[in-house]
């Protein structure tokens, strides 16, 4: 029996999360829409993608009570995350948050990671699977099959993701509460246990990016991590990361076929793998089932919420 899955906020990015996961054989029963004239042109959208045939709504308590969706996907705006996050697993939902996990403008770091927190132990508490989408943490076993040496005795991390500025984008600090979340997810995946040392955050926001320096102690010694996340009106969008300088380009790209897939190039090497979102989606998908762990399940998307916070409350405007 496939799993009934429901989309919260599917005109965006959310539209994506659906169209996996019918791709993947799941059926997707509902989505949940800012305004009746909002869903009805999403619902045209998705009917378009995969032939979806569920309902759209604007209320999530109706959502939840009417469909009973197995999981859902929390895809609306940051500063509802963790407030939807929570109705799905009251209502014996699993989820899968898009990033940043939970976030408020305003609102003290530490009570957003207690409440990130509280959130995992809510979905420990009921058995239920909690994941957040940092997709491209499906790359960082890749990199370690690239440059295992460099992984293996880490003395350096640089990550940097780039995208689109298009209008109505947002700038500062938004920025990197989108895209900063990706190579710490890389870091974490390969060093789970990283702690920031105190003091080392040296973070700037300017309009179009944000840079962070900071020094993390693993794997039995400290080193520097260097993070950077922009947005750039044109081409080249680069999206990076690597330890000891070996600095691998990462991304997506159709194949022969026209399917989509992931890929890290280094040095003249590259490996090709699954497109990073699918793997995302299909391993939320298989642990709710019962058949295994999500890419990045709630105890780490908590350490990356904590870490990707101690490094922007000491950030300083560029001048």
């Amino acid at each position: 029996m496939p799993l009934h899955v429901a989309v919260l906020g599917a005109s965006g990015f959310g539209r994506h999360h659906a169209k996996w996961y019918a791709d993947l054989g799941c059926e997707v029963v509902a989505f949940l829409g800012s305004s009746p004239r909002r869903a009805e042109a999403t619902a045209a959208i998705l009917r378009q993608a995969f032939g979806f045939q569920g309902r759209g709504y604007t209320s999530l308590p109706d959502l939840l009570a009417a469909e009973r969706p197995d999981a859902v996907s929390v895809c609306t705006p940051p500063p509802l995350h963790g407030e939807h996050v929570r109705a799905a697993l009251e209502a014996g939902c699993s989820a899968l948050c898009e990033k940043p996990f939970v976030w408020r403008p305003g609102v003290p770091s530490a009570e957003l990671v207690a409440e990130a927190r509280s959130l995992v132990e809510e979905a420990g508490r009921r058995g239920l699977i909690l994941a957040v989408n940092t997709q491209y943490a499906a790359a960082a076993e890749e990199y370690r099959r690239l440059a295992p040496e460099a992984v293996a005795a880490p003395q350096s991390f640089f990550g940097e993701m780039a995208s689109k500025l298009r209008p109505g984008s947002t700038r500062g600090i938004e920025i990197a509460l989108d895209l900063m979340p990706h190579p710490i997810s890389i870091l974490l995946g390969l060093f789970p246990d990283a702690e920031l040392e105190p003091g080392s955050v040296r973070t700037t926001v300017h309009y179009e990016d944000t840079v962070s320096e900071f020094r993390v102690a693993a794997a039995g010694r400290t080193w520097p991590v260097s993070l950077r996340a922009a947005q750039r009106p044109e081409p080249p969008f680069p999206r990076r990361f690597g330890f000891n300088g070996q600095v691998a380009d990462v991304g997506t790209r159709p194949d022969a076929q026209g399917v989509y897939r992931g890929y890290l190039a280094l040095d003249g090497r590259e490996r090709v793998c699954e497109d990073f979102m699918r793997v995302s989606i299909e391993r939320f998908c298989r642990a709710v089932r019962g058949e295994g762990a999500p890419l990045a399940p709630g105890r780490l998307a908590a350490r990356n919420l904590e870490l990707l916070l101690a490094t922007l409350e000491r950030a300083s405007p560029s001048s």
